[in-house]
């Protein structure tokens, strides 16, 4: 992995906060027609709560603002200036930009380093010297945008659904591709509190590592979830890393481009060096980033961290309850997957099982409560209260169907919070949207998984992560 020594540091969140958190912003660019880029990046930014001001010479007025032919003919110098004219104007704009005193560019247009010819290739390290030269940074180019929640900005061509509340457990999404981060921030629609969408293209100046960095010491967002191609500078991720890792945030992240063929198209999508796949794993690992290899699991892990507590001393196997046989025996097979102990419980413990659950029921774990569970949803409470409360278990996991009821998620989220143990919801029917999905996503003490291995596999990672902890508790015991 090229580079891991760096020694350029991440920007410092001074330098990215008049990207971030602007108090104007400019759109060169800006349209009256709602479907050009200039047009969907008006709309999103119409709602910024600073001052916008839309630039295009052939308008007067745009959306009821006043429009300028040009940002030096603005009445004042936009901290944000958004770029979305074609690739042969930009050059221009960003020296305009420059020579204003703009602290932050973001450049939509493609047709530069990621297409791998050395006129592309020019046309990027262009920018980055006009940019640098006064201090100005660069998102892009070919990129998507910035969304920063808390700050009311939106300076993206895409629809990055907004969250049902930024609140609880809030996600800072960071991805190098814009069309993963658009589908990712579409976990908002159902439940998942997202904080920041961050994309960076080809990253020729700002890069996933200065977003993580910046995420690290934003107090609106609780845990960052990545997913990148590959750096130029990996150190540069190392050392964001620890960022996070000192203000006690998580990363959870998923490094794509890990086949010879995907780090030839990443090649053609960014212009990145993707990097030894086993090399980032090393550097996640030592770092103490929660690696997840399938990006359908990315926001759910990132959420589970955001809401988890630290694990329990001495309290290392995972709990199993269901209304369902099948499920148990599938749940406590992905458990093994992931070498996730699940002991069994004390006489105590089986004896409460027993007395919650019907005869032909299984007062063990996995424990079957059977589908009289349904029709007394009580029991099912009964049963996690037990299981939560016998030390042997850390985390309680429960398979979840449409069967059911939403009723059951504050008491299994007080269980969880008295208990100091999280409890994890795994949605086992195919219409993964059901009732109750974004209920549980939007509790603060529950974590909603739509696989059992998703779920077992971050609880591994939980307490591996957790032992470093559990150690210092035992020492400090002693």
């Amino acid at each position: 992995m090229q580079n891991e020594t760096s020694t350029r540091p991440p920007y410092p969140p001074s330098a990215l906060r008049r990207l971030l958190m602007p108090q104007s912003v400019a759109l060169v660019g800006a349209s009256e027609t709602a479907v050009s880029l200039g047009g969907r990046t008006l709309a999103n930014l119409r709602s910024f709560p600073g001052t916008l001001h839309p630039v295009n010479g052939r308008h007067a007025v745009l959306a009821g603002l006043a429009c300028y032919p040009s940002v030096a003919q603005l009445p004042q110098t936009p901290d944000c200036v958004v770029v979305a004219v074609p690739g042969e104007a930009v050059e221009a704009v960003v020296a305009e930009c420059a020579e204003r005193g703009v602290g932050a560019v973001v450049i939509f247009a493609s047709g530069y380093g990621e297409i791998g010819t050395a006129e592309g290739e020019a046309a990027q390290r262009r920018l980055v010297q006009i940019a640098s030269a006064r201090g100005m940074r660069i998102v892009g180019p070919n990129c998507v945008g910035v969304a920063h929640r808390a700050a009311g900005l939106h300076a993206a061509f895409a629809e990055f659904p907004p969250s049902p509340q930024v609140v609880g457990a809030r996600i800072g999404l960071v991805a190098q591709s814009g069309a993963l981060g658009l589908g990712l921030s579409q976990a908002g629609e159902h439940g998942t509190s997202i904080s920041h969408v961050l994309t960076c293209g080809n990253s020729c100046d700002v890069d996933v590592a200065d977003y993580v960095a910046w995420l690290a010491e934003d107090d609106t967002c609780d845990v960052i979830a990545l997913v990148f191609e590959g750096l130029a500078e990996p150190g540069r991720l190392t050392a964001a890393a620890r960022r996070a890792s000192a203000a006690g945030k998580r990363v959870a992240v998923c490094k794509i481009a890990a086949s010879d063929a995907g780090r030839a198209a990443a090649r053609f999508h960014t212009g990145t060096a993707s990097g030894d796949a086993a090399a980032y794993s090393a550097l996640f690992a030592r770092e103490g980033m929660v690696e997840v290899k399938r990006i359908e699991s990315l926001m759910e892990t990132a959420a589970f961290f955001a809401k988890a507590p630290v694990p329990v001393v001495g309290a290392s196997g995972a709990a199993i309850v269901s209304g369902s046989g099948g499920t148990a025996i599938l749940a406590v097979d992905a458990a093994a997957r992931h070498a996730v102990e699940t002991p069994q419980p004390s006489a105590a413990t089986m004896a409460r099982l027993a007395a919650a659950i019907p005869p032909f029921g299984s007062p063990r774990n996995p424990c079957d409560a059977t589908a009289q569970a349904t029709r007394n949803p009580e029991s099912l409470l009964q049963c996690a209260d037990a299981m939560l409360a016998d030390p042997h278990y850390g985390a309680l996991v429960i398979p979840w169907g449409r069967a059911q009821p939403a009723s059951l998620l504050p008491g299994l989220g007080a269980l969880s919070e008295r208990h100091g143990k999280p409890v994890c919801l795994v949605w086992m029917s195919q219409s993964l949207e059901g009732p109750a999905a974004s209920e549980a996503e939007r509790h603060p003490k529950i974590a909603l998984f739509r696989s059992l291995d998703a779920c077992f596999g971050t609880l591994a990672q939980w307490w591996r992560l957790g032992q470093p902890r559990r150690r210092n508790a035992e020492l400090s015991s002693r």
